[in-house]
């Protein structure tokens, strides 16, 4: 959609993919199972229907993107909101309606609050809400910073960033400049590049940075990089004859590549590659503890974003760290026992003791 249908870069869907899983952040936030990912897909899905309903008459593509930013917040929070200045940033570097990207963005936020109002209503929601901005958010950014200077995405953005930018300029050096960009070509690259900005700027406002945090920017930034790329490999691909010896050895080397890939994939399936002793403790603590329950725990766990998500996604178990009556406990190995109130169930755990309340 953000090429012309006339020009034969709408055969290189793979390219900006390629670009992007060619970026060492996206390989570590893949192997080690981030958050990330999730937000991901709900970002770069909101950012693709603003691009469809730039094209159409109907506002249901930007109803669906305000539910996808909706859900992108419910993964991660305030980083899932970004998409919103999408609709402005696609006007700057398009047609110049800023009025109708507004109005857009203004019905993106109309979603999200009518979702976030309904959530209001459930007391459970509400609760998980005001736990998140108290204990979190506003914890996290006044009190726990993680980088000496605000300026310390950009850098990281450079590296994830350099891979690709340095194949995209191999490919426009080898076409010898007998590939000119199209007038149009521009334009959607430069939207892209303004809104992945849009996930990535943010971020200095705050000392809470982590390179992983730009991550659902990622996909947009490798769109950019490709769709100002694509008229050049497109011309290079033409010089290449389907029966020449190249085009042989790319695609024994593809067809190569994917089979490793499935045979590592099947040999590595189920082994833990980081935290082996906490996912063991975690499986222990899910095959007794009830799925979609809270457990007791001290403060420090609050901390432990590792355990908390781990608990979350193998087994539906939230942590309470103000140990609010519940009948399931943690603690660390040292923890004192409190054998008046609590009995320590043996469930072989190697890096935390669980406990059940003593009944009455």
């Amino acid at each position: 959609k953000l090429v012309p249908k006339d020009r034969p870069e709408r055969d290189l869907a793979w390219w900006p993919v390629l670009l992007w899983v060619a970026m060492p952040t996206v390989h570590w936030c893949y192997h080690n199972n981030m958050q990330e990912n999730t937000l991901g897909v709900f970002t770069t899905a909101a950012v693709l229907l603003l691009v469809l309903a730039r094209e159409g008459r109907t506002w249901v593509p930007t109803l669906a993107a305000g539910l996808m930013v909706f859900a992108a917040s419910m993964a991660k929070g305030v980083p899932g909101l970004f998409p919103l200045a999408a609709p402005v940033m696609l006007a700057l570097a398009g047609d110049r309606r800023l009025l109708r990207a507004l109005a857009r963005t203004l019905v993106m936020l109309a979603v999200v609050g009518a979702a976030y109002g309904l959530l209001w209503t459930w007391p459970e929601a509400r609760e998980s809400l005001r736990t998140y901005v108290e204990a979190r958010l506003l914890h996290r950014i006044t009190e726990a910073p993680t980088v000496d200077s605000h300026f310390r995405i950009l850098g990281d953005v450079f590296f994830a960033a350099l891979g690709p930018v340095l194949v995209a300029a191999l490919v426009l050096l080898a076409a010898r400049r007998k590939a000119p960009l199209p007038a149009r070509a521009g334009g959607p690259a430069l939207a892209m590049l303004l809104t992945a900005s849009a996930g990535v700027l943010p971020l200095m406002l705050t000392r809470v940075q982590k390179s992983f945090y730009m991550a659902p920017a990622l996909p947009l930034l490798a769109l950019a990089i490709a769709l100002f790329s694509a008229p050049a490999l497109s011309t290079l691909l033409g010089r290449i004859r389907p029966d020449a010896a190249l085009s042989r050895t790319i695609r024994s080397f593809a067809v190569a590549a994917l089979a490793g890939v499935a045979l590592a994939s099947v040999l590595l399936f189920g082994r833990p590659s980081r935290d082996a002793d906490m996912l063991h403790d975690v499986d222990r603590i899910g095959a007794l503890v009830p799925p979609h329950g809270l457990i007791a725990s001290e403060p420090g766990h609050w901390a432990r974003w590792n355990l908390q998500c781990y608990l979350m996604r193998r087994h539906f178990i939230s942590i309470d760290p103000e140990g609010r009556g519940h009948a399931w406990a943690l603690s660390d190995l040292q923890a004192p026992a409190d054998s008046l109130r609590w009995t320590e169930v043996d469930a072989g755990l190697r890096t935390l003791r669980l406990w059940q309340r003593r009944g009455p």
